[in-house]
């Protein structure tokens, strides 16, 4: 018997015979490459990514530029509330152990225990050999529970209303001369100032100054007390400008609709209230005939809601209107010869920030619903598939060269 072994050399050298008669298939063609609207690295004439999904509203830019300012100076305020809460919970000193220093509520500094007996809670007594609880059991000292005290400026928005004022004075249509150059000074020292705030609360909020014996709080001490002593200056510089502006520029009520001149109204006088409540000395029989108006305005603007509930100038504005009025009304109890308390102060500040942003909604919504927008494009952009170093080739761009 032959073995197989035998017959392999046969075999691997027929291989090659056989695989020469099978029909020969052309090979299949490349892909053919598809011009592509990729661009050079450059990014000129770069396509988006993707087109708007709905019209945005077209705002005109006064008003836009109106909104930004009014949140830059209004909103920032909260700075003063916060140098004011400073000094007080220092006073004269330094920061040290003994006093450390906070931005909320004046004289609402950081305690290391809290001013009341904290909440307890009593050990769980174990039951004896019968089921009932131990003897002495209840004489057990319960285990107090910490309490975090929370600081209250840090409620307050300071960099997010500061870096409205960036925004503001990145746009320069219309020009406001000197609004503007106002604004120039007051929009990167708001923002510094608004961040060492925030640093200087997050530092004592988490007693980091127990690990560096006070080193970075005291250079963060220097950079607040030379800064706030310069707020009211650059801040009233820029509220100047405002109000000489809106006195130059009055809005004409004539061409706005009802609803939105309602709002106007009451916004108007809104603002009032708060411009008296920062003013040397606060007229009381003004600011309390003040509240009493807007509470009339409100109604009027409620009504005209009730009467045309599509109207977006009521159903918008109508709840922030009633937010900032309690806030204001409660305030009237808290005027002194010294001024208003921090806690109402900071209270109509933030309601009336707040009031700033709901009518710019409201005009963001009347605008649309008027089909004042700008409209998308017809198409989404496709992605260049292109490989990110790939160079193409623009048809013009041998234009000239000799080969």
């Amino acid at each position: 018997m032959i073995r197989l072994r035998s017959f392999l050399p046969f075999v691997l050298a027929l291989a090659p015979l056989a695989l020469g008669c099978k029909k020969d298939e052309p090979p299949a063609p490349a892909p053919e490459a598809k011009p592509s609207t990729a661009v050079l690295p450059s990014g000129k004439g770069r396509l988006p990514l993707r087109s708007p999904i709905a019209a945005v509203p077209k705002f005109d830019p006064q008003a836009m530029k109106d909104y930004r300012l009014e949140v830059c100076y209004f909103g920032t305020l909260t700075l003063r509330q916060a140098r004011d809460a400073y000094f007080a919970s220092l006073g004269k000193d330094e920061p040290s152990e003994k006093k450390i220093p906070n931005f909320g509520v004046s004289g609402g500094s950081l305690p290391h225990a809290p001013p009341h007996a904290p909440p307890t809670i009593a050990p769980v007594a174990k039951p004896g050999a019968s089921g009932a609880p131990a003897a002495g059991a209840s004489a057990a000292p319960a285990i107090p529970v910490p309490r975090r005290v929370a600081d209250m400026g840090m409620r307050a928005p300071h960099e997010r209303n500061a870096r409205a004022c960036t925004v503001a004075a990145g746009l320069k249509d219309p020009a406001m001369p000197d609004v503007d150059a106002a604004l120039g000074a007051f929009a990167p020292f708001s923002l510094e100032l608004s961040r060492n705030i925030a640093a200087a609360s997050v530092y004592y909020q988490r007693e980091e100054y127990t690990k560096d014996k006070l080193e970075r709080g005291k250079e963060l001490h220097k950079k607040l007390v030379a800064d706030f002593a310069k707020l009211d200056e650059n801040s009233e510089k820029l509220g100047g400008a405002l109000a000489a502006w809106r006195k130059d520029h009055p809005v004409d009520t004539a061409k706005l609709d009802e609803g939105e001149r309602l709002v106007f109204t009451a916004y108007d006088r809104a603002r009032g209230l708060v411009l008296g409540m920062i003013a040397k000395k606060i007229d009381v029989g003004a600011f309390k005939e003040g509240v009493a108006a807007l509470a009339k305005d409100i109604e009027a603007i409620k009504a005209f809601g009730t009467n045309n509930t599509n109207d977006p100038w009521a159903k918008i504005t109508a709840p922030p209107f009633t937010t900032f009025h309690k806030a204001a009304d409660e305030a009237q109890a808290k005027i002194s010869d010294k001024g208003m308390e921090p806690a109402a102060f900071l209270a109509m500040v933030n309601t009336f920030t707040s009031l700033v942003e709901a009518k710019h909604r409201a005009l963001s919504r009347s605008l649309t619903a008027k089909g004042q927008v700008v409209e998308p494009r017809s198409g989404p952009a496709a992605r260049p598939n292109v490989h990110p170093r790939q160079h193409i080739e623009r048809p013009d761009e041998h234009a000239g060269h000799k080969h």
